[in-house]
Formats: structure tokens, sequence, C-alpha cells
């Protein structure tokens, strides 16, 4: 018996959060996908423009390709989310029916894309990757991934969900950044217990553990905790 081909193909690599709440979304809809991961450590960025930026311009991860649909091709991430939820949430699983509630869930998907995602990126890339170590780079941008962190908090302190009585592409789009926001010196059970509590109950949904299969979450050291730092320090 032919195995059925996939509804669309994911080009990504493992270590990409923006890529996982993708699969998140798919494995919601219940719909197939092939993941094609990248060695995201080992191909320079001169090598992966070649053929990746035939699939998006930007050159950034992740990459949907639709092939029931002509193989189309949609990239940014909250971009894949709309597309997918537009296209193929006919039963309003992941977006309202009202067009006042999809302008709250565009609101925060537009605050993810804007402000929790690049502020704890450029946490990690301070704390981790950055030629030298910037004590004040790195506070900066912990200190603002806290600051979005309190916004969710106070307001989802008497919601289960962000928007109406259900869970969302909203809800959906902020969990892939968080599960790593131990890195960046973030405890979400101490500081934000009720984001806490809203990440715990969706990283139990069967299809959000099946999204996540693939992924492999990034165990470096600090730039400052490295031998070759000049003693490591960090103040």
């Amino acid at each position: 018996m032919a195995i059925p081909t996939p509804h669309f193909t994911l080009h990504t690599h493992r270590t990409c959060p923006a890529a996982f709440k993708v699969a998140h979304v798919l494995s919601l809809l219940h719909l197939t996908y092939n993941p094609i991961y990248f060695d995201s450590e080992n191909i320079s960025r001169e090598t992966k423009l070649i053929w990746f930026a035939k699939l998006n311009p930007n050159g950034r991860s992740p990459v949907l390709i639709d092939h029931s649909q002509n193989d189309h091709v949609v990239w940014e991430s909250n971009a894949i989310l709309l597309y997918l939820v537009q296209m193929y949430d006919t039963k309003n699983t992941l977006w309202p029916g009202s067009i006042f509630e999809q302008s709250q869930v565009n609101q925060w998907l537009m605050l993810q894309a804007s402000g929790q995602g690049p502020t704890i990126g450029q946490a990690f890339w301070f704390g981790y990757w950055h030629q030298e170590i910037l004590p004040s780079a790195y506070k900066r941008y912990v200190n603002e991934t806290k600051r979005i962190l309190t916004v969710l908090e106070k307001w989802l302190e008497d919601k289960k969900w962000l928007v109406a009585e259900k869970m969302s592409i909203a809800d959906v789009s902020f969990l892939s950044w968080y599960e790593e926001a131990y890195l960046v010196d973030v405890d979400l059970t101490a500081e934000f217990p009720v984001v806490d509590r809203w990440l715990e109950a969706m990283k139990t949904i069967p299809e959000i553990v099946k999204g996540s299969e693939g992924r492999d979450m990034i165990k470096p050291k600090k730039l400052w905790a490295r031998e070759e730092s000049q003693g490591g320090k960090f103040s």
C-alpha cells in the first residue's frame, strides 16, 4: 500500500523555534507534512542563500510549501499560521469566526512577531553567539523579554487563553520561543506563574507534543562561562 504524499513540505532546521510553531499548527489541524531540516551548524550563510533564497528571498526559516495548491510557497512563520487557518481551519479550531476576535488574534500575533520573538532572539544572541561579551546588551534584551512576559502575565490573570475562551494561533505562536526562556535567565515558574500555567496547558496537548517531534533545544554555554572568555566573568 502506497504511503500518501504529505500535504506540505516544511523547510527549516531543528533548533528553529519559529518553525515548530508552524509544526504545532499543522499538527493541530491534522495536516500532513514532511519536515526537511538543513544543518544549521555546518552550512555557511552563503551556501544556504544560494538555494534557500529561491524559496524565501529573506533567506530565513521556516518556509512552507503547499503541494495541494500548485506548490504555493509561504514564508514568515506568522504569515504561515494565518495562511493555514484561513485556508484549512474550516471548523474554526484555531481561528475565530468573528472578525473582531480575529483582529484580537492578529494583535497578539503582531506582538509575538515584532516583540517577543526578536527580543528573546537577541537575548540568545548576546548571551551565546556575539563575538564580544556585552553585558549591557544582554541585560537590555533579557529585561525586554521580561517586560513582554509581564504584559502576558497581567492579561492572562483571569483568562485561560489570549482571545475569547479557546486556544488560537495567537497562543501557539508564543510557545516554542518560551520553551527556551530559561536559557536567558528567565524562571517562568517563579517569576511568571500565570504564563507558565498557560504554556504548560499547551504542552500537554497531544498534537502539540507530536508537532514538537524532531526539535533540538540549544545547549550552549554562555559566552562568559567559557574558558576562552579570559576569566569568564560577567557583571
